[in-house]
């Protein structure tokens, strides 16, 4: 079989997506040959020959909030993805289709190509019932719910091989995907330690000595980001604190939504959005930083979630602000300081706690760091992402579950009933 991959990216732009970059560098060093398929950012060509073994071609995919938007625009996910996965096909081959979610629609794409014997691999970035709770606040019932439940259990069913990003999504692939144990993979979100270099940062003259607080990641509902605004408050206007300032790197969905809440919080000279920048500035800036905050709240998704952000603040060596969330302690352990879930006067507290003692900044920031670099960064995690890859490209007895069966009703409220308590 020849050693050929085709990565599928869903959610966002491939020249954006950390974890499918390092997937695909770890899977050239190996001797694969890697195409990706991904969404068109502006800044992306409609094809990227990047090296003889890597190349990327984009597609455009429309952003929605709207459930009406979202069928579209996943309905044009599918429709160009089918017809640049037939193209890549003819072009230039694979063995192994491997899909990352969200959304879990990629099995569709996948399905005449793993008929005809190529390998399938879901690579799952969220849980996607999970994700619809915890972006909408609804509980485990309705419509829109069992739809995802039964397109997740559909990616698990037609998966030869599954990778989860943790131990805790490695259990819900086995207890509501029904998969083997030898067949789950557990790659984490390391971040690379020759990129996320701590540094001495430059003086900033606007900081004047000041405590600069950081948050780096996307700005969608469940990120939090309008937690850590409400915190903001608490501490510059109800604790009076002009030596504490905010500087939050990123952007998503509710961007416009939460400049417009900062400035009529009166927070504008207080708190900097700096949108999407370049890796280099973006470190350099979170390098500037006192204080780095993960202030994803406790939600269904969130609570099982490893967030890439606290690893890359702790490989920078800052020390971290969180809600005590279940993955998040596995991540931080003791290099955190964790605040109730969800209350914001206590992360703000918490801020304020590491704001006024250095001493403690270091120790946490210098556990952070030991903590990457023995157990999280990503070197750690090639092994189990090739160790996946020989596992889905191994000859196996057919199962005895067929092909294109359909997905019972039992498994759709399996899904359902293991959320309802959560949720």
């Amino acid at each position: 079989m020849k050693r050929k991959t085709l990565v599928f990216i869903e959610d966002g732009s491939f020249t954006f997506d950390h974890r499918v970059i390092s997937e695909t560098k770890a899977l050239l060093r190996a001797g694969w040959e890697v195409t990706v398929i991904s969404p068109k950012y502006r800044c992306d060509p409609f094809y990227r020959r990047i090296s003889d073994k890597l190349r990327a071609y984009y597609y455009p995919k429309p952003t929605a909030e709207s459930v009406l938007g979202h069928l579209i625009e996943h309905g044009i996910s599918l429709l160009f993805g089918a017809v640049l996965t037939l193209w890549v096909s003819i072009r230039h081959g694979f063995s192994v289709f491997h899909a990352c979610n969200p959304m879990d629609i990629l099995w569709l794409i996948a399905l005449p190509y793993k008929m005809l014997g190529k390998k399938f691999i879901y690579d799952q970035h969220d849980l996607c019932p999970e994700l619809w709770l915890s972006r909408n606040g609804h509980t485990a019932t309705g419509c829109l719910y069992r739809a995802l439940c039964v397109l997740e259990v559909a990616s698990y069913k037609h998966a030869d091989v599954v990778i989860s990003t943790n131990e805790t999504y490695k259990n819900v692939a086995i207890s509501r995907g029904a998969k083997s144990p030898e067949d789950v993979f557990v790659v984490r979100n390391g971040p690379d330690l020759k990129k996320f270099q701590p540094m001495r940062a430059l003086k900033d003259p606007g900081k004047n000595g000041h405590v600069l607080v950081g948050y780096l990641g996307n700005m969608n509902r469940q990120d939090g980001v309008e937690g850590l605004l409400d915190a903001a408050f608490e501490i510059v206007r109800r604790h009076g604190r002009s030596d504490i300032f905010f500087v939050v790197i990123g952007s998503g969905a509710d961007y416009q939504h939460l400049l417009a809440k900062r400035d009529r919080m009166g927070l504008g000279d207080r708190v900097t959005f700096t949108g999407r920048i370049p890796d280099k500035e973006m470190i350099a800036r979170l390098c500037a930083c006192d204080v780095c905050v993960q202030p994803d709240p406790l939600n269904a998704l969130n609570d099982k979630s490893t967030m890439n952000k606290a690893m890359e603040y702790m490989a920078l060596e800052k020390p971290v602000v969180a809600f005590d969330l279940r993955e998040t302690r596995v991540s931080c352990g003791d290099a955190a300081l964790y605040a109730t879930p969800n209350d914001v006067e206590d992360l703000a507290r918490k801020i304020l706690c590491l704001a006024d003692d250095p001493m403690l900044r270091s120790v946490l920031g210098k556990r952070g760091r030991t903590r990457v670099q023995e157990a999280f960064s990503w070197p750690h995690s090639v092994p189990s992402l090739l160790a996946a890859y020989e596992r889905a490209v191994q000859e196996r007895e057919p199962r005895r579950q067929p092909f294109g069966s359909t997905v019972t009703a039992n498994e759709i409220d399996e899904c359902q009933d293991t959320e309802a308590v959560r949720a």
